[in-house]
């Protein structure tokens, strides 16, 4: 059990050395931002505590997958399974539970700590990746794989929207549709097989071209439906609610080319960085998104021809 997480806390340390970062500035960070988030969704809504749970909830699921409970009975006796999984549930909980209890939800909190240890003891599968049928079969990979491994967000932010539009908060809406941009975005956080680039008959400029296009068409998709009715619920903030639609467009195509000038490998820190100041300021993206496509271009000209 000890070599177990020794492992993992390895592994998670390698991932974030390759994200360009000390381990420790990595663990100060993530730290921050939780705090940093949490504290914003209690800030928005009354309804924070209930999509606190969800979330949380998603992540005890995740853990709880078939591969992974497989792979433990596999390589360690029953006994061991269960107190390495009721270790990891509670080390996954233990951020949640102690904000609760800053926040003064002490009952909630302590209501989670019998439900995150019996998580440990079910096994079960959504089965995401090979029963849910999507509208993107046609072009993988990034909305795809990125609608099954985050239908549960994608759910929540839909959810989230429809309970402001009930209680006529447009405030709420709003940062659900941030949210679920948000998720939309982090389609593009890991890179396809060159399998796939390769695969592909046309000039850089091409291949990016029709990386746009499908990208842009399955961010409608997504957005369609709450956005229509998030517009007839509050037609006087149509200005808002399409303006922020428009920019999320926009973040996506630079999320999809910072995506390729990294390829085959994962996005730098530095261009996350420079990607979280051009959300806090839009109008870099007038200059990042033509810088981005030409160094976009020339990096797949390493596995595209004229």
């Amino acid at each position: 059990m000890n070599f177990y997480f020794r492992l993992q806390l390895r592994l998670l340390n390698r991932h974030i050395k390759d994200f360009g970062m000390a381990p420790l500035w990595g663990w100060l960070l993530g730290l921050a931002g939780f705090t940093a988030c949490s504290w914003l969704l209690f800030s928005r809504t009354r309804f924070a505590i209930y999509l606190y749970l969800f979330f949380a909830a998603s992540l005890l699921i995740q853990l709880s997958n078939t591969t992974r409970t497989n792979f433990l009975s596999l390589t360690f006796p029953r006994r061991t399974v269960r107190r390495i999984r009721m270790a990891e549930n509670g080390l996954l909980m233990l951020p949640f539970l102690l904000f609760l209890l800053l926040k003064h939800y002490a009952l909630v909190a302590l209501g989670m700590i019998p439900v995150t240890l019996l998580m440990a003891f079910t096994d079960h599968s959504l089965r995401m990746n090979t029963t849910i049928p999507t509208p993107f079969g046609k072009q993988p990979f990034e909305f795809l794989t990125g609608f099954r491994q985050s239908l549960l967000f994608i759910l929540g932010a839909y959810i989230l929207m429809g309970i402001g539009i009930f209680v006529g908060n447009v405030n709420l809406g709003l940062f659900a549709a941030g949210a679920n941009l948000l998720i939309i975005l982090s389609f593009y956080s890991r890179p396809e097989p060159l399998f796939y680039v390769w695969n592909m008959a046309c000039t850089p400029a091409g291949f990016l071209r029709n990386k746009i296009k499908t990208a842009l068409l399955h961010t409608t998709i997504l957005i369609i439906l709450p956005l229509t009715a998030f517009l007839l619920a509050f037609p006087e903030k149509w200005w808002a609610i399409i303006g922020m639609q428009l920019l999320g467009y926009l973040y996506v195509v630079q999320i999809l080319l910072v995506k390729y000038v990294a390829y085959p490998d994962e996005i730098s820190l530095v261009q996350v960085l420079l990607f979280a100041g051009s959300i806090l300021f839009p109008p870099l993206l007038l200059g990042l998104i033509p810088y981005y496509y030409s160094r976009s271009v020339n990096r797949l000209t390493l596995y595209l021809h004229d």
